[in-house]
């Protein structure tokens, strides 16, 4: 059974929140900074920490669905919380770093605890849920840019980076000796941690690559499940196919172990036993599933579609969980922190952890 704060975080999710002006006149320094940069759209809301708990939320609030919200976010005497009707649960929000104005924002940002750099300005691909292809021109950045803002972002005063996760928009086949030397170099720059989240390539054995150069874990996502949906939706990346994806991430677990190689599952854009099935696939190939609702964007064919209720979050996080248990695994991800836009709660063990 879900519990009271299980259920809030699932809640907000689904439905977002209202900020009041109150709320909005002490997060933003009296209009001198943004509630967010709506940069991605899971990342798109105000990032969240319950009070007294290790769970993490970022729960829209600016979208249309948000405006009949059932919580809002409110603060009083520099204390902020959520309130619906007679309930109140007290929250962290978790601020902007300093240099979200600066240039350097245009290579890193950080989200919690965690710092994405972005090789690649918009995409190779054009999947229907992403405005990365239709927002951005399809640009190489330059490394040492790439070195240089994680080193702010790892310095920061405000919201210090703890590990790097480099990801953002997929290569074209031409650029991927050049995301090559972004991986090594960035990987071996730094003493944090550094995962990388990117799409399989067809030699296998360029896993075993990414191991030698110290990568900490990897996250090949399978997005969909069913196929024919996955036609329609992922345009471009579903020419790997189900069956590369799952070549690639097996020599991961392989090479990695059980609960190192994380894949997210889209939740809300297929039916829910496709979700299901795409989480036993992984879990039986010792693959973490990442449950990430699905969250509609702007400038998207899909930005009038409705994210999923809570109940079928509710539903499809606690027959995963089944799932994942029956194999072994965990859903992932392990950092708490970067919780904050999965359908992902701790559970005590020394899995779930802060990096």
């Amino acid at each position: 059974m879900l519990n009271e704060l299980e259920l809030l975080k699932i809640d907000l999710m689904a439905n977002g929140m209202r900020v009041s002006e109150r709320a909005k006149q002490s997060l933003t320094n009296g209009g001198q900074i943004p509630l967010s940069l709506f940069e991605y759209a899971t990342t798109s809301g105000i990032p969240l920490k319950f009070q007294n708990s290790d769970i993490y939320v970022n729960s829209p609030f600016a979208e249309d669905f948000c405006h009949s919200a059932n919580w809002q976010l409110d603060s009083k005497d520099g204390e902020f919380f959520v309130v619906r009707n007679d309930k109140e649960q007290r929250v962290e929000p978790i601020p902007l770093p300093q240099y979200f104005d600066t240039p350097w924002s245009q290579f890193a940002m950080t989200h919690t605890d965690r710092v994405r750099i972005s090789p690649i300005a918009g995409c190779s691909f054009a999947c229907q849920f992403c405005d990365l292809s239709k927002t951005h021109a399809y640009q190489k950045k330059k490394v040492g840019d790439l070195i240089e803002s994680v080193k702010v972002a790892l310095n920061d005063s405000i919201l210090p980076a703890r590990h790097i996760l480099i990801s953002g928009g997929n290569p074209k086949p031409e650029d991927e000796r050049y995301m090559d030397e972004i991986y090594e170099r960035i990987t071996k720059a730094f003493d944090v941690p550094v995962d990388i989240m990117m799409v399989p390539r067809r030699d296998i054995g360029y896993v075993d690559r990414l191991y030698s150069w110290g990568v900490n874990e990897l996250s090949i996502n399978l997005e969909l499940f069913n196929p024919q949906i996955a036609d329609e939706m992922i345009v471009g990346k579903n020419r790997i196919g189900r069956e590369g994806h799952f070549r690639f991430l097996e020599r991961a677990v392989g090479v990695y172990g059980k609960n190192k190689v994380r894949s997210i599952l889209l939740a809300g854009l297929e039916p829910l036993e496709d979700t299901l099935r795409g989480v036993e696939a992984l879990a039986e190939r010792g693959v973490s599933p990442v449950l990430s609702p699905f969250r509609p964007s702007p400038k998207t064919p899909l930005a009038n579609l409705s994210p999923p209720t809570a109940q079928q979050l509710a539903e499809v996080y606690e027959r995963s969980r089944e799932i994942t248990k029956r194999h072994g695994v965990k859903l992932g991800p392990s950092c708490i922190p970067c919780q904050h836009n999965t359908l992902t709660f701790p559970d005590g063990s020394d899995f779930y952890r802060y990096t």
